[in-house]
């Protein structure tokens, strides 16, 4: 038994199950059932809303309850992170046995282990469509040769399964558009999976301070929020040491929320700092739009990234924001505008960039009402699911081979 209490292999229980009826059936598959219940779930609905039947696939990570809660069936596939683990054999065999026992008419699939193994499974198992988007290729320019090279075999291999790849970011379309658009494959462009405007919203400077009384943090301070996993590609370490370097030490305060493995390391490092308040690792917290409303900067130290969700969140809110100049942060953040990048690994830039906007409140409430402005017009919810209704649909009704 897996600790959501069932096992791998069977499906949750399918009796609350609302279902469109008989025009089609279409799985969701991502490594982690995490990734669809945060990223995927307009989609499905989207899907349901034009008559399919539509059901999940993935590693059970603790939200497929929540997911059938919505009403959609789960099957736990047990995928790994590990493109070379002997898992992933394991979890190929089960979803050739799901396809197999289902008839679907499409498979939408994510993530790059899944996005792999499901290509292969569905094609084997003959799907007739098939539609992966890539959340950001795992082979770009600050990654490590080899990595480099094994994902780009991965997606190279994968190109005769794919009916639609969707990339999400600039950089990938230039790279897909050239080297994968091949025989009937279509290489398409969407700006993200999409940003909530109505969750995410500026504040008033009364609402802000009003934030920051509940949330019991620093009244007086300029405070920059940082949301991700605590994991390398992110670079948790990056922020601490931006926010140590800063001359206005007793003007701002980092607060750090998500979770991962590098977490209790960040959060024992921050308490070493000369002013334990500096730096807030407050781990995961269900209230983002609560700290976001609180703070008065974003910053994002990824390394690597597809379309960074927490910038465009973040934008929404109506922050200025200071990133690395890598794929994905720089179709969002425009240099002076909405916020500043600093080339790869600089940190005295960022800490200069920080400073600065630390010191000119009426410039950062300007870029910040920029970025809302950016994400309203181009990455909203509302802007990009009606580009991918026109997906499916076109997809959907081109004939299969």
């Amino acid at each position: 038994m897996t600790e959501t209490g069932y096992r791998s292999g069977d499906s949750l229980p399918s009796s609350d199950i609302r279902r469109a009826g008989d025009v089609g059936r279409v799985l969701f598959v991502a490594n982690v059932d995490t990734h669809l219940w945060a990223f995927h779930l307009p989609y499905m609905d989207l899907l349901r809303d034009m008559g399919y039947t539509v059901e999940a696939a993935a590693a059970p990570a603790g939200f497929a309850e929540k997911i059938l809660s919505e009403g959609y069936e789960v099957h736990p596939i047990p995928f790994t992170r590990h493109p070379l683990s002997f898992r992933n054999i394991m979890a190929y065999r089960e979803l050739c046995r799901l396809l197999r026992s289902r008839r679907y008419t499409m498979v939408h699939v994510h993530t790059p282990v899944a996005g792999f193994l499901g290509r292969l499974a569905a094609r084997r198992e003959g799907v007739p469509h098939i539609v992966y988007t890539a959340h950001g290729f795992h082979f770009h320019n600050h990654g490590k040769w080899w990595s480099n090279v094994l994902y780009f075999l991965l997606e190279r291999i994968a190109v005769p399964w794919t009916d639609v790849l969707i990339t999400i970011n600039r950089d990938d379309y230039a790279v897909a558009s050239h080297t994968f658009a091949r025989g009937t494959t279509r290489v398409l462009y969407v700006p993200g999976v999409g940003t909530d405007c109505t969750t995410f919203v500026p504040v008033s400077p009364d609402e802000k301070q009003r934030e920051r009384a509940r949330l019991h943090l620093a009244g007086d301070a300029v405070v920059i929020g940082w949301v991700g996993e605590f994991i390398p590609r992110k670079r948790p370490f990056d922020a601490i040491a931006a926010i140590e370097g800063l001359a206005s030490l007793q003007q701002t305060q980092l607060v750090m929320l998500g979770d991962g493995p590098l977490w209790e390391s960040v959060r024992n490092t921050a308490a070493r700092q000369a002013d334990t308040t500096r730096t807030l690792c407050l781990g995961q917290k269900a209230n983002v739009p609560g700290y976001l409303a609180a703070s008065d900067i974003f910053l994002s130290t990824a390394g690597q990234e597809g379309l960074p969700r927490n910038v465009m969140e973040a934008m929404a809110a109506g922050l200025p924001v200071v990133a690395y100049d890598i794929r994905g942060c720089n179709d969002l953040v425009i240099e002076g505008v909405t916020g500043f990048l600093v080339p790869m690994g600089d940190l005295s830039a960022m800490r200069n960039k920080l400073e600065w906007l630390a010191e000119h409140p009426q410039e950062r409430r300007d870029m910040g009402a920029a970025g809302r402005k950016r994400i309203e017009e181009t990455f909203a919810l509302d802007k990009v699911l009606p580009q991918m209704r026109i997906i499916y649909q076109n997809e959907l009704e081109r004939k299969t081979r």
